[in-house]
């Protein structure tokens, strides 16, 4: 299809810098423009300069009719105003004077235009922060103070798409087209109030991924001449009343940001009440390291720490254990979570049952037989365990040790099977592993016997259990700290935190107290 392209280029302060790249980009397209209009707000005659000399002459080696005109120094909004009655085409590309579009461009672009088509755009990619797409990235006006823009990075499908705004360089109808003349010198916002007013009139806004150009945000010139924080929040006041008048309710999101243990996870989930109460108006995102913890769960979006970099950048402010170290925390795992994430407390009453049958679930933590969570007796427990005529399962992942003279082994069980045989045993047994925090998130919960060595129950584990404690001596001294630590003679080689047999009560005792936690003579 032949379309005629009007180019339209706003510039400010840059005429020996980006500029020149922006129109040596125009020249290289594979489909040119027929005219290009250059509005300057920093006016000058460019004719006897070396590189201009060479770009006009290009300019007009390709046939395309341009024009440089002065700007009305009020900013690009106020050019690109003047450029619909200055065009003499139904179609104008938009292009920055810092933005260098590949030769194929408005090649791809122009393939997509036809009767119902009002705006075409593709990706604009700073070129000193190249990353793939974020998955929450969005062209959809609901998800605008997201901030995280389709066009501002690589995607891996290259199908175009229907979007409801564009950013920055696309091509546009004319006759549809509407400048808001509202906005300051620095026009924030103008390009999503012009491609969403475009689409409102039932035209199609279409993003190409296939079609890339190159942004190289120059600090200096252009909009960043007049930088003044309150032309930004004017212009963002103008967006909101804006958005109001469409009718759009934006999305809000709130976060959750899970970078730690199975447990963790699971004393988390026990706030799930409590978090969606406190955000029930936002729309809810969890980057998590076990995501089949909320599975089960409807009305949140689920995805990785990986994700979160990407979206969040620094994650510190979610680092549940830097906030008790750095609050000196004396309360419980629990309530460290309301705090950090600002939740009310949970008006949710536990249901605690009595267990039934002769099973008894044992979750060793048997990763790593010399960590520290790992209680050095089991061989000799277990032993005072098969005299009581119990039915003993072993649960854990596929890589942990098998304890020997148990009945029956159940490796990498999903979550909901392991609640599933909770809910039908007689009782279990752990050590301050992630069963006792599932266990937790029960509707009906069957206590159990916890074997502690170096961590506090007190901060980590709850009252209706029995817990094995032997005493606060043995307490490692930095609760909230890592389970690694490195070796200073061998730089960058971790290890874990190696076990104390004298931290745990041994066999005996814990065979006594788990008898009368059962009432068994």
């Amino acid at each position: 299809m032949t379309v005629d392209i009007t180019c339209v280029i706003s510039t400010k302060d840059r005429h020996f810098s980006t500029l020149p790249l922006a129109i040596n980009g125009i020249c290289q397209q594979t489909c040119k423009p027929k005219y290009l209009i250059i509005f300057d707000d920093s006016f000058r005659d460019l004719r006897g300069e070396f590189v201009y000399q060479h770009l006009f002459s290009l300019l007009d080696f390709y046939k395309i009719d341009w024009r440089y005109e002065p700007g009305s120094n009020c900013g690009q909004v106020a050019n690109h105003i003047r450029s619909l009655s200055l065009a003499k085409t139904e179609f104008i590309y938009r292009l920055d004077d810092d933005e260098v579009p590949e030769p194929d461009v408005l090649e791809k672009l122009i393939k997509h235009i036809d009767d119902k088509v009002g705006a075409v755009g593709g990706l604009v990619i700073q070129t000193n922060d190249i990353k793939p797409k974020p998955f929450l990235a969005s062209n959809k006006i609901e998800d605008i103070y997201l901030g995280k823009n389709e066009q501002w990075y690589l995607h891996e499908n290259q199908q175009p798409k229907q979007v409801d705004h564009l950013y920055s360089s696309f091509i546009y109808r004319k006759s549809i087209a509407e400048y808001c003349n509202e906005l300051s010198v620095v026009g924030h916002r103008e390009e999503t109030i012009l491609t969403y007013g475009i689409k409102l009139k039932n035209y199609s806004v279409i993003l190409d991924p296939s079609a890339k150009t190159w942004h190289f945000r120059n600090p200096v010139g252009g909009i960043r001449s007049n930088n003044e924080i309150e032309n930004y929040s004017k212009d963002e006041r103008t967006f909101s009343k804006k958005i109001s008048s469409w009718g759009i309710k934006p999305i809000e999101h709130s976060y959750v940001v899970l970078d730690n243990g199975l447990g963790d996870h699971y004393v988390f989930k026990h706030n799930l009440d409590s978090y969606f109460e406190k955000y029930k108006d936002k729309k809810h995102i969890f980057f998590v390291c076990f995501p089949e913890v909320f599975e089960d769960i409807q009305n949140i979006q689920l995805a990785s720490i990986a994700n979160a970099y990407d979206l969040l950048g620094d994650l510190s402010k979610y680092n549940l254990y830097s906030f008790m170290k750095n609050n000196a925390w004396d309360k419980t795992l629990h309530e460290a979570i309301q705090k950090l994430y600002d939740l009310p407390q949970s008006s949710k009453c536990k249901n605690i049952i009595k267990g039934k049958g002769k099973t008894v679930i044992i979750s060793p933590y048997s990763f790593n037989p010399a960590h520290a969570k790992s209680y050095p007796y089991w061989k000799a427990l277990i032993k005072r365990l098969k005299s009581l005529d119990l039915h003993l399962v072993q649960i854990g992942r596929s890589s942990e040790e098998k304890l020997s003279d148990i009945d029956e082994y159940c490796f990498d069980l999903p979550f909901k099977e392991i609640e599933k045989r909770i809910s039908e045993c007689l009782t279990w047994i752990s050590v301050d592993n992630f069963l006792q925090h599932l266990v937790n998130c029960m509707s009906s919960i069957i206590p159990g016997c916890i074997i502690w060595g170096v961590s506090d129950p007190n901060k980590f584990g709850y009252s209706y259990n029995k817990n094995i404690f032997k005493g606060v001596k043995f307490l490692r001294e930095d609760q909230f700290g890592p389970w690694m630590f490195e070796i200073k003679d061998r730089p960058g080689i971790l290890r874990n935190l190696e076990r104390n047999n004298n931290a745990f009560e041994d066999a005996s005792i814990v065979y006594n107290e788990f008898k009368k936690f059962l009432n068994i003579q």
